[in-house]
Order: structure tokens, then C-alpha cells, then sequence
């Protein structure tokens, strides 16, 4: 019988992941960590942003990751340093389980010049979180079922530039609601493990 490991590895990389960079450069690199012994107790990780007041994602929820450094070697050593300036865990090479599609950032609906490289890790290690408090106010973990949930579907309204937007969202027992971005790559993953399921 496959490990959970190999059934995820194969249901993730079973489809070539969109791939934004030739159309643009500048981009951030983050990291979805699953846990759990089968399919049924899966768990994903989530950041919540610090409250900054300079910051306009301030206290929205989030994967941990960054924008790419140039020393950065590659995509997979941002994402990897991300992590551990943000909540202080060292994602090894072997966790590695595949790529997401990229995800054109966007501001009022307006596609930006920026693009998200979202990494699958799984993860078998007990984690001591440590946060930059500068930057995160938690990590927690949420089942895949929670955020699957037909009654933790929800709208989430965003205020800007004088222009009100209804997004679909969901509840994960905290405000703000997962949206946005990470929204996005939250359901490209689940439409990935879908094949777990066949």
C-alpha cells in the first residue's frame, strides 16, 4: 500500500503547474505544509499577518513565503528561507512534494506585474513554531475538511479605493475569512487532491 507521502507526491505533480515566469520576473515564493497519517486527518498550515498599519494585508491570513531575493539560488531556497524568517521552520528538500500553478497578484481586480510560487510540502516532523512577530501573529493548522466545508463558505467583503468587492471565502474560525490569494492556491491544492478520491 502507498505511504500517504507518495499519494499525495502523485496526486500533485500529476499535472504541469501554470507557469508565469516567462510573461513576468518579479515574484514571491510561499510554502502549503500538510500533515496527517491518511487522507481523512489531513491538515494544512496558515500564517496570520501581524496587525501593521503600513501593511494592506495586515492580519490577513496567509501561507508562509516571500518575495524572491536575488541571492535567493532558487525559487524553492526563498520559499524555504521565507519560512524559517517567519515562523522559524526548516522545510527539508525531501518534504518536497510539488508546485501549485503560479497566481497573478492583483490590486482591485487589476492583474499586477507579480506573481505567487506556491511549493507543497508534507511533513512528518513535531514543530517548534517561532514567529518574527514583526510579521506573523500565528500559525495554525486547520483540517481539510473544515476548509471543504459547505457551511464555512462565506463572502467576504474588501474595501478599496473607494470601490466595495465581494469575494468568495472561507471561515476558519478567525477574522478575516481565507481569501484572496490564498484562497486561490488553497483551491488549486484541493483541486489537485481530488485524485486522491477516484
Amino acid at each position: 500500500m502507498d505511504s500517504i507521502r507518495s499519494l499525495l507526491q502523485t496526486a500533485i505533480t500529476a499535472h504541469q503547474p501554470l507557469d508565469l515566469a516567462p510573461q513576468m520576473d518579479p515574484h514571491a515564493c510561499v510554502a502549503l505544509i500538510l500533515r496527517g497519517q491518511s487522507e481523512e486527518n489531513l491538515e494544512l498550515g496558515f500564517i496570520q499577518r501581524a496587525i501593521r498599519p503600513e501593511d494592506r494585508w495586515s492580519g490577513q491570513l496567509a501561507f508562509p513565503g516571500g518575495k524572491r531575493e536575488a541571492f535567493d539560488v532558487t525559487d524553492l531556497d526563498a520559499a524555504f528561507r521565507e519560512t524559517m524568517e517567519e515562523i522559524g521552520v526548516h522545510l527539508k528538500s525531501q518534504e518536497l512534494l510539488g508546485r501549485l500553478d503560479d497566481v497573478q497578484a492583483r490590486k482591485a481586480g487589476t492583474l499586477l506585474d507579480f506573481y505567487i510560487r506556491p511549493f507543497v510540502f508534507y511533513t512528518e516532523q513535531s514543530f517548534n513554531v517561532t514567529l518574527d512577530a514583526s510579521e506573523v501573529a500565528d500559525y495554525f493548522w486547520v483540517p481539510l475538511k473544515h476548509i471543504q466545508d459547505p457551511q464555512r463558505q462565506t463572502i467576504y467583503k474588501v474595501q478599496r479605493e473607494n470601490m466595495s468587492i465581494e469575494l468568495p471565502a472561507v471561515y476558519l474560525d478567525r477574522e478575516p475569512p481565507l481569501w484572496g490569494l490564498s484562497y486561490m492556491m488553497t483551491l488549486n491544492l484541493f483541486t489537485r487532491l481530488q485524485a486522491l478520491q477516484k
